[in-house]
């Protein structure tokens, strides 16, 4: 497939840049939920950007990455990046929907303060659940799509030997969170070195690298008419 000159680099600022959000919106996230107190004054807020950040941002950057390196792998292992695309979306649906579970719980708290629902044992009980069920389902898909990036990067070659490991070993940890969610830390904390180091590969890439050498070879002679 041809990708005409000058596509290939806003792809790949794109990309850099959803990668480093990645980290950013976990990291950022995760202290506000740890740390918060939705009875500051600024704590509503507080936990709504923490929300938007662990969903939108979390998804939009993880679709943005996945679809630049799609771009930069190529067409060497299409239909492995295809799937990894496809299992990236149903990851990110996930992430907004545990964002959006979390946001309509909280306000209703607040709305219903009569109700002293943060003091009932069964509906912090359901909550739980359901949120620690969502984040799984999300991890699950994520896991799909790192294996599948993981062994198209280690069979193409157009990602280092030791990121694709990075990628398999987020992957498979990635996969049983559901299983065992205690491995929750352990694959957010790879998510965050992976995409770490993405970021600068991408930064630090040429123009012309996020395209894949089948497809510029496939480019027309630009002399011709």
């Amino acid at each position: 497939m041809f990708i005409p000159n000058g596509i290939g680099v806003p792809i790949q600022k794109w990309g850099w840049l959803a990668s480093f959000l990645l980290p950013v919106a976990i990291i950022a996230s995760s202290l506000i939920y740890l740390m918060g107190n939705l009875r500051d004054a600024m704590g509503p807020f507080a936990y709504s950007l923490a929300d938007f950040l662990y969903g939108p941002v979390w998804a939009a950057s993880l679709v943005t990455t996945v679809f630049t390196l799609r771009e930069r792998i190529g067409e060497r292992p299409p239909r492995r990046m295809d799937l990894a695309l496809l299992a990236s979306f149903a990851a990110a649906c996930a992430f907004v929907a545990v964002a959006c579970i979390r946001s309509a719980n909280r306000h209703y708290h607040l709305i219903h303060p009569e109700l002293h629902l943060e003091e009932s044992a069964t509906v912090l009980m359901v909550w739980a659940t359901l949120v620690a069920g969502m984040i799984g389902t999300a991890l699950h898909f994520l896991g799909w799509a790192w294996v599948l990036i993981g062994s198209a990067g280690w069979t193409s070659g157009r990602l280092p030997r030791l990121l694709s490991a990075l990628y398999l070993l987020g992957g498979i940890t990635s996969l049983f969170v559901y299983l065992l969610p205690d491995m929750e830390g352990n694959a957010l904390a790879l998510v965050v070195v992976v995409s770490i180091w993405q970021g600068i590969l991408l930064l630090k890439a040429g123009p012309g690298e996020t395209q894949a050498p089948e497809k510029i070879a496939g480019q027309p002679n630009q002399g011709r008419a």
